[in-house]
């Protein structure tokens, strides 16, 4: 489906907010058509019911049916002489299987409405689900298509709310809106004619008090979308704490914190629960004060009937008919407050839809399909905070085909910027990045990505078997593919050893795996990546000896054509690198082979006689 326009704001008017919400039924439109047609046949079959009830409540109870009523302008018309040969149920014609027959009628009436009803839910329910699986897709698009700096700023526990519990309420108040909208009025209106036609003054006495009804409704929906707005938060709130808990068990269980976490769960429960029971409850109270007020006027028109001299049978029909659409005037005194909740919830997805994302596609965007692997750094400066000190300055590199190059630098020297600038997970504030002589921000992100393998300091395998995340690098990649990567990352023995080999599940975040397993299945999944550029975040960090020392066998085959980048801290990584980068402060200090920096760059020597000297003693 298309995207509905995203040219408004949260502060849009009501009604282009709707006519955005009602945008997205618009590829589903024949169906929803249906649904409210069907709708519409079954609230006009309310009238059914009343005339089916008034003539055999006549001809079993009195043995004739009264069709007489007043038309305005024309006065009382009476076509009971006319009909009564064929509705008459007297003498011979007054047996108990006609009038059991006849009074089988109201139940097939009846039948016929809650079978329209049935077959208008099903399809406008269809239509529901679909566009909150609509909105879902593009606001779960939307999300991922964001920057790490709109993640840096959001709680996921947020995005998920946004994702799941908002599209949800947005899309059952859309359709709860469109039905009660056509079968409801449709429902009252028809009853309300006929009635009219029927008896004007006692439909007078009845909807007197018609507008007194809407009284609590305008005094209750505008704190309704307060409170719904205030039940969306809360539950993201909640989301949030449960998030947080499970993503740090660990930490939680260490410290004894089980208790702690538990009240904080519980306060935020509370919270939802004391939210949800007030917005329960203005929702709920304007039904009995509807009822309480309508009540009036069935008062009035039971006061007339005895003044008219209108008979029992008669009346009781009419009354039956009045309560039979008191459900539809209630459900029709609650949209207002239906609205308010649908707006609630859309204001906080729409607005999501139209923030601009902070990295985007150029419009003419090129796609490479295997890039050589230069990349060049030209006078680059950049910073995650405004006003702070920039994480990378004046950065100016060259990085050839083919070569490793390792970066190395005490901690907040801008080596990681570095690889996410070169990911283009953000945009330089000055100069520019190129690969291939290309701008990064002229080609499409994807195409960029697909020429780049990483493997994270922080290794991360999804809930799923060790066959799949390591997939993961090339979706299309065959079993003996995958395996031949794990093989190279010297992983293929120990996930043998596995329950289920490669059909093991690694368990949340790999927690079935120990640290260095994990790490050969991330070098594994970088490995069957196969592209031009491979960036390495110290990926030996959690390697033993004899595991590190295969894998660097390994990556003296598989660097062979490409552009290798590696934040380096461990000595044995850098003398693999064909050239050592010395960065401080975000800046580059030099760049050389070990023996060239050592005799001239001070900061190395530094970094080699704490960081990489017992190393080296530890190795002899």
């Amino acid at each position: 489906m298309e995207p509905a326009s995203q040219t408004g704001s949260a502060g849009d008017g009501v009604a282009q907010l709707y006519r955005r919400i009602f945008s997205y039924i618009r590829p589903y439109r024949f169906r929803f058509g249906m649904g409210l047609v069907t709708a519409l046949l079954a609230g006009a079959s309310t009238t059914v019911v009343y005339v089916a009830l008034k003539t055999v409540t006549g001809l079993v109870l009195r043995g004739y049916a009264d069709f007489s009523f007043t038309v305005p302008g024309l006065g009382n018309v009476d076509l009971s002489p006319w009909l009564k040969p064929w509705l008459s149920l007297e003498g011979e014609w007054r047996t108990s299987g006609r009038v059991a027959a006849l009074c089988l009628v109201v139940s097939a009436c009846v039948l016929l409405r809650g079978t329209l009803d049935f077959l208008a839910n099903i399809q406008l329910a269809w239509v529901e689900q679909t566009i909150a699986l609509d909105l879902r897709r593009q606001v779960f698009a939307r999300i991922m298509d964001r920057s790490l700096e709109f993640f840096n700023k959001r709680r996921s526990s947020d995005l998920i709310q946004s994702a799941v519990g908002m599209t949800t309420t947005c899309a059952n108040a859309a359709m709860t809106l469109a039905q009660d909208m056509v079968r409801r009025p449709a429902a009252v209106l028809s009853v309300v004619t006929v009635l009219v036609i029927n008896d004007p003054v006692f439909m007078g006495f009845t909807f007197l008090v018609f507008p007194i009804c809407m009284l609590p409704v305008i005094i209750f929906s505008r704190r309704v979308r307060k409170s719904g707005k205030r039940e969306q938060q809360n539950a993201g709130q909640i989301m949030g704490i449960l998030q947080e808990a499970f993503a740090g068990i660990r930490v939680v269980k260490s410290h004894a914190r089980e208790p702690h976490e538990l009240e904080r769960f519980t306060v935020s429960a509370t919270a939802v629960k004391d939210t949800a029971l007030r917005l329960n409850r203005m929702v709920e109270v304007v039904g009995p004060l509807v009822e309480s007020t309508a009540s009036l006027g069935i008062a009035g028109g039971l006061f007339y009937c005895w003044w008219r001299g209108v008979p029992f049978d008669e009346f009781i029909a009419r009354c039956l008919l009045l309560v039979g659409i008191y459900p539809d005037v209630k459900a029709l005194s609650r949209t207002q407050m239906v609205m308010q909740r649908c707006r609630a919830a859309s204001d906080g997805i729409f607005e999501l839809l139209n923030e601009p994302l902070e990295i985007q596609d150029a419009p003419d965007a090129v796609r490479l399909e295997r890039a050589r692997g230069e990349i060049v750094f030209e006078n680059v400066t950049f910073g995650y905070q405004p006003g702070a000190a920039p994480a990378v300055r004046g950065l100016n590199l060259r990085f050839e085909p083919g070569k490793f190059y390792a970066l190395v630098g005490e901690s907040g020297a801008g080596k990681s910027t570095t690889l996410s600038l070169l990911l283009r997970f953000y945009d330089p504030h000055a100069g520019r990045l190129l690969l291939d002589g290309h701008d990064l921000k002229s080609l499409a992100q994807s195409s960029l990505r697909a020429q780049m393998a990483i493997v994270n300091q922080d290794l991360f395998l999804f809930h799923d078997t060790i066959e799949n995340n390591i997939r993961y690098g090339r979706l299309d990649a065959t079993l003996e593919e995958v395996r031949e990567a794990a093989r190279i990352a010297r992983a293929d023995d120990f996930i043998m050893k596995q329950p289920q080999g490669y059909a093991t599940l690694v368990g949340d975040k790999g927690c079935n795996l120990s640290g260095g397993q994990l790490q050969r299945v991330t070098i594994a999944r970088a490995i069957l990546r196969n592209a031009p550029v491979l960036l390495l975040d110290e990926a030996t960090s959690n390697l033993d000896p004899d595991t590190e020392q295969a894998f660097k066998d390994a990556l003296r085959v598989l660097r062979r054509g490409r552009t290798v980048v590696a934040i380096a801290h461990r000595f044995s990584t850098i003398l693999e690198a064909d050239q050592i980068v010395v960065m401080d402060q975000g800046a580059v200090l030099d760049c050389g082979t070990h023996e060239e920096l050592l005799g001239r760059c001070a900061t190395y020597e530094r970094l080699f006689r704490l960081q990489f000297a017992s190393e080296l003693q530890a190795a002899e």
